[in-house]
C-alpha cells in the first residue's frame, strides 16, 4: 500500500494557491481503511438511490486527507461510476432534458474553478459541511411530510431557462466541491419522470459535469500524480459497492435506508464542523 506524504504542485500556480493545495495523503493504515469505507459506503448509496456519493465521501476525504486533492480524488472516482452507471441504464435517458443542462453546466465550470482557486480550505470545508446539513435536513422534512407534488411538469414541456440555470448552478458545483447532484436531483423531483429515467437522467449529467470539472481542474490547478494514484487505488471499492448497492436495495427498506444516509450525512456535517 502507497502511503505518501507530499506530492509536487504545478510550477504555474501563485504561491498562496500552491500553500493551500499542498499535496497530502493518508499517513497510517488507519487513514486508509477511513477512505476505503467511505467510498464503498458512498458507492453503495449512490448505487441504490442515483446521487450521493460525493456528499458522503467529500467531507470524510477531507477530514482525513486535510487537502482540497479531496475534490478532484472524488470527481475522478465519480467520472468512473457514473460512466459504468449510465452505459448501463443509457436507454432510460431523457434526451431532451440533458441539453440545456449541459449547456449551463458548461456555463458553470469556471466559475466553480474561481470559488475552488479562491476559498480557503477551511472555508470550503464549512461551505461544503453547511450544504450537507442543509440537504439533509431539507430531505429528512420532505420524508416527514410524505409530499407528493398534486401537479407535475411534463419533462417534455421544461423550459430552457430553468434547466440552463439548473445546468449551471450544478456544473459550479461539481468544478468547486465534486457536487453537481443536490441542484439536479431537486429539479428531477418535481418532474413527471420515473424513477429509471431519474437515475439515468442523473448519470448521464454525471459523466459529463465531472468530466468537465477534471478537465478544467488539470487546466487550471493541475491534478497532481497522487491524486491520479489514490483514484486509482479506490476506484475498484467503489465499484464493488456499486454492484453490492444493487443488490441491497432489493432488499432493505427504501424509508429505512434513506433514513440512515440521512443520519450519516447529518452526523458527517456535524464532524465537519466541529473539525474547523
Amino acid at each position: 500500500m502507497l502511503l505518501y506524504k507530499h506530492d509536487s504542485i504545478p510550477r504555474h500556480q501563485p504561491a498562496k494557491l500552491q500553500n493551500r493545495l499542498k499535496r497530502t495523503e493518508p499517513a497510517s493504515l488507519m487513514d486508509w481503511m477511513y477512505l476505503i469505507l467511505a467510498t464503498f459506503f458512498a458507492s453503495l448509496v449512490q448505487s441504490a438511490t442515483g446521487f450521493g456519493f460525493a456528499l458522503i465521501a467529500v467531507p470524510f476525504f477531507l477530514i482525513v486527507l486535510n487537502s482540497s486533492d479531496a475534490i478532484q480524488i472524488v470527481i475522478i472516482i465519480t467520472l468512473i461510476t457514473s460512466t459504468v452507471h449510465w452505459v448501463l441504464i443509457r436507454k432510460e435517458t431523457p434526451l431532451n432534458l440533458l441539453r440545456w443542462l449541459f449547456v449551463g453546466c458548461t456555463l458553470g465550470f469556471p466559475l466553480g474553478v474561481l470559488i475552488y482557486m479562491h476559498l480557503e480550505l477551511d472555508a470550503l470545508k464549512m461551505l461544503i459541511a453547511v450544504l450537507i446539513i442543509l440537504i439533509s435536513i431539507y430531505n429528512g422534512w420532505q420524508m416527514f411530510r410524505n409530499h407528493r407534488a398534486t401537479h407535475v411538469p411534463d419533462s417534455k414541456a421544461a423550459k430552457p431557462a430553468a434547466l440552463t440555470v439548473v445546468g449551471l448552478t450544478s456544473g459550479m458545483m461539481a468544478s468547486s466541491m465534486a457536487m453537481p447532484g443536490p441542484p439536479l436531483m431537486l429539479y428531477l423531483s418535481t418532474t413527471a419522470l420515473d424513477k429509471n429515467q431519474i437515475r439515468a437522467a442523473m448519470f448521464a449529467f454525471f459523466t459529463f459535469s465531472y468530466a468537465g470539472a477534471l478537465i478544467m481542474q488539470s487546466i487550471f490547478i493541475g491534478v497532481g500524480r497522487q491524486s491520479w494514484e489514490m483514484s486509482g487505488i479506490l476506484t475498484p471499492v467503489a465499484i464493488i459497492g456499486l454492484f453490492v448497492g444493487q443488490l441491497l436495495s432489493k432488499k432493505i427498506s427504501e424509508a429505512h435506508f434513506k433514513a440512515l444516509v440521512l443520519i450519516i450525512l447529518l452526523m458527517t456535517g456535524s464532524v465537519m464542523l466541529l473539525n474547523l
